[in-house]
C-alpha cells in the first residue's frame, strides 16, 4: 500500500506538470487568437467605410467592380469570424470549467487536510495504547517470574522432604537393629531358662535327700489335694463363663461387621452418585465451552456482516448522490430548453418586425437578406447543437462514471453555454464526435454492468438482513438455553450439597460407632495409651477431612465465581457491541447531515451558476465587453495559476509528510506485531513447560496410586495373617484343653499309684520313698502347670483384647484407605478437567491465531484489489489522456490514500481490540493456571502427609506382626517344653512301674527267706510288730511329703516358663 501511495504521488506530480504545460499552450493559443481578432477588427473597420461608400454609390445608382470583391471578402471574413467566435467560446467554457475544477480541488484538499489532522490527533492515543500494552507485557513477565520463583521453592520443599524420607529410612534401620538386639536378648533369656532347669534338676536331687522329712507332710498334702480339686471345679466354671462371654462378644462383633458392611455399601452408593454428578458437571462444562465457541464464531460473523453492511451503506449513499446529480442535470436541461424556446420566440418577433418594415431600396433588401441568412445560420447551429446534446451528455456521463460523479454539472452547464454560440464544424470535429460516441457506448455498457452489480448487492443486502434476523433469534434461543443450563447447574450443586450433608451424617454415625467401640475397648483397659493415641490420630484425620471439605467447597465457589465472571464478560461484550452500534448510527447520522449540507452547498452553487449564465448571455451580446473581461480573466488566471502552484507545492510537502508519518506508523505497527509474536512464542513455551510439569505430576500421582494399592494389598495380607493367628490361637486353646485332660488322667493314675503304695508300704520302704519323692515332684509340676494355664488364659484374654484393638485399627485403616481412594479419584477428575481446560485454551489460542492470519490475508486481498483498481483507473486515464482525467486521477488517488489511512486505522483498531482480548484471556488463563498450581501443591502436600501416616501405620503393623510372631514362637517353645516334661514324667512313671515290679520280685524272695526264718523269729514277733507299726506311720508321712515336693517343683517350672514368655 505504501509503495502504491508513493507511486500515486509521483504520478500526481507528473500529471500536474502536464496540466501546466497544457495551460501554457492554451494561453499561447489565446494570445494568437487575440492577435488574429485584432487584425480582423482592423480589416472590419476598413470594410465599414468601404461599405458606406458602396451604399452611397448604390444610392447614386453607380455600380463598380470593387464593391463585389469587398462583399465576397466580407463574407469570407465573417465566416472566419464565426469560427473564431466559436473557438473563443469553447476556450472560455474550458477556462470556466478549469476554474471550477481548481476550486473543487482546493475544497477537497482542505477536506483531506482536515482528515489528516484528525488522524494525526489519533496517533498519540495509539502510542499511549502501545505504551500501556508494553506495561501490561512487563507486568505479565513479572508474574511469570514470580511463578518460576514459586516453582523453585516447591522444588526446594521436595528436596527437604526427600531428606526427611532418608532420615526416616535411617530410623527404620535403627529400629531393625534394636529388634535384632531384642531377639538376641530373647535367646539369652532362653539360655537362662535352660540354666534354671538344670538348677531345678539339682534341686530335685536335693529334695530326694529330704524324703524322710516329707512323710510327715503327706497328710497336709491330702488336704491340699481336696482344696485343689475344689479350685479346679471353680476354674472349670469360670472357663465356661468366659466361653459364653467370648460367644456373646463374637456375636457383637458379627453385628458390628454387618453394620460396617452396610455403611460401606451406602458409602459406595454415595460415591457412585457423586461420580455420576461429576460426569454430568464435566458434560455441562463441555457444553458451555462449545456454546462459548459458537458465540464467538457468531460474533465474528456479525462483525463481518457489519463490515459488509457498512460497505453496502456506502454504496447506497453513492447511489443517492448519483440520483441527486441526475435530478439536478434534468433540472438544468429543462432550464436550457426554456431558454432555447425564449430565443426562438425572440427570432419570431424579429421576423415579424422585418416583415412589417417597408423596404425602400433593393440594397436594403439585400442587407436584410444577409441579416436573415445570418439568423438562419444561427438557427441551423441551434438545431445542430440540439442534435448534438445527447453526444455531449454521453461524454459527461462517461466522465462521471470514470471519476466518481465529479464535474458532471459543470460540463453540462458549460456545454449548454456554448450551444448558442456554436456554428458549423469541420470534419475533424465530426471524427472526434464519432470517437466520443464510441466511448459513450463503452461507458453505457459499464453503466449497465454497474447497475447489475448494484442489483446483486441489493440482493446480498436482503440476504444479510435475513441472516442477521436469524442470528438474533438463534442468539436469543441460546441465551435461554444458557439460563436453563445455569438452573440445572444450580440444582446439581444443591444435590451435591445434600449428598455432602448425608455423607457428613453418615460420618457422624461412623464416629458414634467408633465411640461405642472405644467405650467397649475401654472396658478392657489394657491398652489405654494406644487407644488415646489412636483417638488423637482420628481427630487429626477428621480435621484434615474437614479441611479437604472446606477446600472442595472453595473450589465449588471458585467454579461458580468463574461462571459469573464469564456471564459478566458476555454481558460486557454485548454492551460494547451495542455501544459500537450506537456509535455507528451516530456516525451515519453525521454523514447524513454532511450530505444534506453538501446538497445545500450544491444548490447554492447551482444558483450561482444560473446567475453566471445570465451574465454570460449578456456578455455574448456585447463582444467588446467580453474582450475586456477576457483580458481581466487572463490576469486572474495567471494569479490563480500562481496560487495553485504555491498550493500544490504546499500540498506535495504535506503529502510527503503524511507518507513519512504513515511509514513511521507502519514501522511501529510492525514492531508491535513482532512484539506480539514474541509474546505469543513465550506464552507457547510457557504452556509447553507447564504441560510437561502437569505430565510429571500425573506420573507422580500414578506412582502414589500404585503405592496406595501396594499398601492396601499389604493390609489385606496382614488381615489374612491375623486370621491365621486367630486360628492358631484356637488350636492352642484346644491343645491346652487336651493337656488339662491329660493332667486329670495323670492325677487319677497318681491316686491309683498312691493306693498301691499304701498297700505295699511294708514291702518296699526305700523304693516307696523314691516313688513318693517323684510323686511329690509331679504334684508340684501339676500345680505349676495350673498356674501356667491361668497365666495362659490371662495372656489369651490380653491377646484377644489386642486382636479387637487391631480389628478396630484395621477398620479405621480401611476407612482411611477408602477415603484416600476417593480423594485420589477426585483429584484425577480435577486433573482431567484441568487438562480439558488447557486443551480448550490452546484451541482458542489457535483459533485466534487463525483469525489473525485470516485478517492479514483479507488485508492482503484488499491491497491487491486496490492495486487492480488503480491499474484499471490508470488504463482509463491513459485512454482518455485529457487534463480533466489527470486532475480527477489525482483526486481519486487522494481519496484512495484517505481510504487506505482509514483502512489502516480500522485494522489497527481491530488488532488492538484483538490484542486486548488476547491479553485479558491470557491474564484469565494465567490466573486459572496459578490457582490450579496451588491446588496441585496442596494436593501433593495432603498426599505426602497421607503417605507418611500410612508408612507409620505400616511400621506399627509390622511391629505388631513381630510381637505376634514372638508370642507365637514363645508359646510354641512353652508347648514343646511342656510336652518334653510330660514325656519325662511318663518315662519316670514307667521307671517307677519297673521298680515296683523289681520290688515285688524281691518281696517274693524275702517272703521265702522269711518263711525259712519264721521259726527263728517267733521270739521276736512282738518286737517286730511294734517296729512295723512305727515304720508304716513313717512311710505314710514320707509319701505325703514326696507328693507335695513334686507339685511344688512343677509349679516352679511353670512359673519360670511364664516369666520367660512375658519377657
Amino acid at each position: 500500500m505504501w509503495t502504491c501511495s508513493g507511486s500515486a504521488a509521483d504520478e500526481d506530480l507528473t500529471n500536474l506538470q502536464s496540466l501546466w504545460n497544457q495551460l501554457r499552450r492554451t494561453e499561447k493559443n489565446l494570445q494568437t487568437v487575440e492577435e488574429k481578432l485584432s487584425r480582423y477588427e482592423c480589416v472590419w473597420e476598413c470594410d465599414q467605410p468601404i461599405s458606406c461608400s458602396v451604399n452611397l454609390s448604390y444610392s447614386s445608382y453607380s455600380v463598380s467592380t470593387t464593391s463585389d470583391k469587398t462583399t465576397e471578402e466580407n463574407e469570407h471574413l465573417k465566416e472566419k469570424l464565426d469560427s473564431l467566435h466559436e473557438q473563443n467560446a469553447s476556450l472560455i467554457s474550458q477556462n470556466y470549467y478549469l476554474k471550477n475544477r481548481v476550486e473543487t480541488m482546493n475544497f477537497k484538499l482542505l477536506q483531506s487536510q482536515t482528515r489528516v489532522c484528525i488522524h494525526l490527533v489519533s496517533i498519540p492515543k495509539l502510542k499511549e495504547q502501545i505504551v500501556n500494552l508494553e506495561a501490561e507485557v512487563s507486568a505479565q513477565d513479572k508474574i511469570l517470574r514470580d511463578a518460576e520463583d514459586k516453582l523453585n521453592l516447591s522444588q526446594k520443599t521436595a528436596m527437604e522432604r526427600g531428606n526427611m524420607l532418608q532420615r526416616y529410612k535411617k530410623d527404620y534401620k535403627n529400629l531393625k537393629m534394636e529388634l535384632t538386639e531384642r531377639s538376641k536378648q530373647g535367646k539369652r533369656a532362653e539360655q537362662q531358662r535352660n540354666e534354671a532347669l538344670l538348677s531345678m534338676e539339682e534341686l530335685t536331687k536335693a529334695f530326694r535327700k529330704y524324703k524322710e522329712k516329707i512323710t510327715e507332710t503327706l497328710e497336709k498334702v491330702k488336704a491340699e489335694e481336696v482344696i485343689l480339686g475344689k479350685h479346679l471345679s471353680n476354674c472349670e466354671k469360670e472357663r465356661e463363663k468366659l466361653h459364653e462371654k467370648c460367644v456373646s462378644y463374637r456375636k457383637d462383633l458379627d453385628t458390628l461387621e454387618e453394620q460396617l458392611r452396610q455403611l460401606k455399601e451406602e458409602n459406595h452408593s454415595t460415591k457412585e452418585e457423586i461420580k455420576t454428578l461429576e460426569v454430568k458437571n464435566t458434560e455441562m462444562l463441555s457444553l458451555l465451552t462449545q456454546s462459548d465457541q459458537k458465540i464467538r464464531e457468531l460474533e465474528s460473523e456479525l462483525h463481518e456482516k457489519e463490515i459488509v453492511l457498512q460497505e453496502k451503506n456506502v454504496l447506497i449513499s453513492e447511489n443517492t448522490e448519483l440520483r441527486a446529480l441526475t435530478a439536478q442535470q434534468r433540472n438544468h436541461l429543462k432550464l436550457c430548453h426554456q431558454e432555447i424556446e425564449d430565443s426562438r420566440e425572440e427570432l419570431r418577433i424579429l421576423e415579424t418586425i422585418i416583415s412589417q418594415l417597408s423596404l425602400s431600396t433593393p440594397e436594403e433588401v439585400q442587407m436584410l437578406n444577409c441579416f436573415l441568412l445570418f439568423y438562419n445560420s444561427i438557427k441551423l447551429a441551434m438545431k445542430e447543437a440540439e442534435a448534438q446534446k445527447p453526444c455531449v451528455n454521453v461524454c459527461t456521463g462517461a466522465e462521471h462514471l470514470s471519476n466518481d460523479n465529479e464535474g458532471q454539472e459543470n460540463s453540462t452547464l458549460y456545454d449548454l453555454e456554448t450551444e448558442p454560440v456554436r456554428l458549423l464544424r469541420s470534419q475533424g470535429e465530426k471524427r472526434k464526435c464519432q470517437q466520443l460516441e464510441l466511448i459513450s457506448k463503452q461507458f453505457e455498457k459499464e453503466r449497465q454492468r454497474f447497475q447489475k452489480e448494484i442489483e446483486e448487492l441489493r440482493t446480498k443486502l436482503t440476504e444479510a438482513d435475513d441472516k442477521n434476523s436469524s442470528l438474533k433469534t438463534s442468539m436469543a434461543q441460546r441465551a435461554r438455553h444458557f439460563q436453563i443450563m445455569q438452573e440445572d447447574l444450580l440444582k446439581k450443586a444443591s444435590k451435591a450439597s445434600s449428598l455432602e450433608k448425608e455423607i457428613r451424617k453418615k460420618s457422624s454415625q461412623l464416629s458414634v460407632l467408633e465411640k461405642q467401640l472405644e467405650e467397649k475397648t475401654t472396658a478392657y483397659s489394657v491398652a489405654a495409651t494406644r487407644n488415646t493415641e489412636l483417638e488423637q490420630e482420628l481427630m487429626e484425620k477428621n480435621r484434615r477431612i474437614y479441611e479437604l471439605e472446606t477446600a472442595i467447597s472453595k473450589e465449588h465457589e471458585k467454579i461458580t465465581s468463574a461462571f459469573e465472571r464469564t456471564k459478566l464478560a458476555h454481558l460486557e461484550q454485548h454492551k460494547k457491541m451495542e455501544k459500537h452500534v450506537e456509535l455507528l448510527q451516530a456516525q451515519l447520522e453525521k454523514k447524513d447531515q454532511q450530505l444534506i449540507e453538501q446538497e445545500k452547498t450544491i444548490t447554492m452553487l447551482q444558483q450561482d451558476v444560473t446567475h453566471k449564465q445570465h451574465r454570460i448571455e449578456s456578455l455574448d451580446g456585447l463582444l467588446i465587453e467580453s474582450r475586456e473581461e477576457m483580458e481581466n480573466q487572463n490576469v486572474k488566471k495567471d494569479q490563480g495559476l500562481k496560487m495553485l502552484k504555491s498550493q500544490l507545492t504546499e500540498e506535495t510537502v504535506r503529502v510527503r509528510q503524511l507518507e513519512s508519518a504513515l511509514d513511521i506508523c507502519k514501522e511501529e505497527v510492525a514492531l508491535y506485531l513482532n512484539q506480539s509474536q514474541e509474546n505469543k512464542e513465550l506464552f507457547e513455551n510457557q504452556l509447553k513447560k507447564k504441560s510437561e510439569e502437569i505430565i510429571y505430576l500425573q506420573k507422580e500421582i500414578k506412582i502414589k496410586d500404585q503405592n496406595i494399592q501396594d499398601t492396601s494389598e499389604q493390609n489385606i495380607l496382614l488381615q489374612q495373617t491375623l486370621h491365621h493367628q486367630q486360628q492358631m490361637l484356637q488350636q492352642e486353646t484346644i491343645r491346652n484343653g487336651e493337656l488339662e485332660d491329660n493332667q486329670i488322667k495323670l492325677e487319677k493314675q497318681v491316686s491309683n499309684l498312691e493306693q498301691e503304695l499304701q498297700k505295699q508300704k511294708a514291702y518296699a520302704e526305700n523304693e516307696l520313698r523314691k516313688v513318693e519323692e517323684k510323686h511329690h515332684l509331679a504334684a508340684q509340676e501339676a500345680h505349676l502347670n495350673r498356674k501356667k494355664m491361668d497365666e495362659l488364659n490371662s495372656t489369651i484374654r490380653q491377646i484377644k483384647m489386642e486382636m479387637d484393638q487391631c480389628k478396630n485399627e484395621l477398620i479405621g485403616m480401611e476407612k482411611e484407605v477408602v477415603q484416600l481412594k476417593q480423594d485420589g479419584e477426585n483429584k484425577a477428575m480435577q486433573i482431567n478437567q484441568l487438562d480439558i481446560t488447557l486443551e480448550e485454551a490452546r484451541s482458542e489460542l489457535n483459533e485466534k491465531a487463525n483469525e489473525v492470519n485470516e485478517l492479514e490475508d483479507k488485508l492482503f486481498q484488499s491491497e491487491t484489489c486496490h492495486r487492480e483498481a488503480l491499474q484499471k483507473i490508470a488504463e482509463l486515464e491513459s485512454a482518455l489522456q485529457n487534463a480533466h482525467g489527470e486532475l480527477k486521477i489525482t483526486l481519486t488517488q487522494l481519496q484512495e490514500l484517505q481510504d487506505a489511512l482509514q483502512n489502516a486505522q480500522s485494522s489497527l483498531e481491530e488488532k488492538q481490540v484483538a490484542i486486548m482480548n488476547l491479553t485479558t484471556e491470557l491474564r484469565y488463563c494465567k490466573g486459572e493456571i496459578e490457582d490450579r498450581r496451588q491446588e496441585l501443591l496442596d494436593m501433593d502436600q495432603a498426599l505426602r502427609e497421607r503417605n507418611w501416616e500410612l508408612k507409620q501405620r505400616a511400621a506399627q503393623i509390622t511391629q505388631l506382626d513381630m510381637t505376634v510372631r514372638e508370642h507365637k514362637g514363645e508359646m510354641e517353645q512353652q508347648i514343646i517344653r511342656l510336652q518334653c516334661n510330660l514325656e519325662k514324667s511318663e518315662l519316670e512313671i514307667k521307671e517307677c512301674n519297673k521298680q515296683i515290679e523289681s520290688l515285688e520280685k524281691k518281696l517274693q524272695c524275702s517272703k521265702d527267706e522269711l518263711r525259712e526264718k519264721e521259726f527263728e523269729l517267733l521270739q521276736r514277733d512282738q518286737e517286730i510288730n511294734h517296729v512295723l507299726d512305727m515304720s508304716f506311720l513313717q512311710l505314710g508321712y514320707l509319701s505325703c511329703e514326696n507328693n507335695c515336693n513334686k507339685r511344688a517343683e512343677i509349679s516352679m517350672l511353670i512359673g519360670m516358663t511364664g516369666q520367660g514368655v512375658m519377657g
